[in-house]
């Protein structure tokens, strides 16, 4: 009887302790594999703006960085104020309404702004990866400004259903005839989200730490009882000292 309590009690030790070691695993794959989804991607063929998101619509996720294609008519310019760009540069973008055949529009961040952006007249075919709208403002604005890249900032009566987001161009065709512009760098945005990572890598932590606790938890009594032992002796021994003062 008392082996088969002492094989249970081994074989429950054991399986706790695999039990450890494998939710740490658990965690520490599912860390890579968000690394992994969230890592840049190679850039799909281009695609038409409608096919990809939809006008007066929060953008889907798989717009997101995507490489589209629009045409129809610059309505509006307006100047972004202190745009981050590569290498944490500061610039002043050149931002346009682009109103397309459909009626709808978009924001198209056209190019890094050296002086008042000129007239665009013509019908325009742009090519340009596709962004997330702005939530935070850059700056103050004054009237035909931008605190941010924003399409809530310029939705009116005029042009009511804007595709969210805005377009940062990477080619411009006017009339048929290619634009020589100030390009602003379009790289893929980071979708990562380090906290979620993080917090997998500190329950792995936390997993296996368990689990060494747990394959150290047979010392802790004999270390337990070997710390009274010693104390016993010291109490001993100090009685005896007391005695023996008394005695004299």
């Amino acid at each position: 009887m008392k082996i088969l309590k002492t094989t249970g009690l081994l074989i429950t030790w054991l399986l706790l302790i695999y039990g450890c070691f494998e939710l740490g695993m658990w965690q520490l794959h599912r860390a890579q594999a968000l690394n992994l989804s969230t890592a840049p991607q190679p850039d799909q063929p281009v695609i038409r703006l409608d096919q990809v998101s939809s006008a007066g619509k929060n953008m889907p996720i798989k717009a997101v960085n995507r490489i589209v294609s629009a045409e129809g008519n610059y309505a509006a310019i307006y100047i972004a104020r202190d745009q981050k760009i590569a290498d944490e540069k500061i610039a002043d973008l050149d931002v346009r309404l682009l109103k397309l055949s459909s009626g709808h529009a978009v924001l198209v961040a056209r190019e890094v702004l050296d002086q008042q952006g000129s007239q665009v007249t013509g019908p325009v075919a742009i090519t340009g990866r596709l962004y997330p709208r702005q939530n935070v403002d850059r700056a103050f604005a004054k009237p035909g400004e931008l605190p941010r890249i924003d399409p809530a900032l310029v939705v009116s009566k005029a042009n009511p259903f804007l595709y969210d987001g805005y377009i940062i161009l990477k080619s411009e065709e006017i009339s048929g005839q290619s634009s020589t512009l100030s390009l602003i760098p379009s790289e893929q945005i980071s979708q990562k989200l380090p906290g979620f990572y993080w917090q997998h890598i500190s329950y792995v932590v936390v997993w296996w730490f368990m689990g060494l606790l747990l394959l150290i938890a047979p010392a802790f009594p004999q270390f337990r009882a070997r710390g009274d032992r010693v104390n016993n002796q010291i109490t001993a021994g100090s009685k005896k000292k007391v005695k023996a003062s008394v005695k004299k």
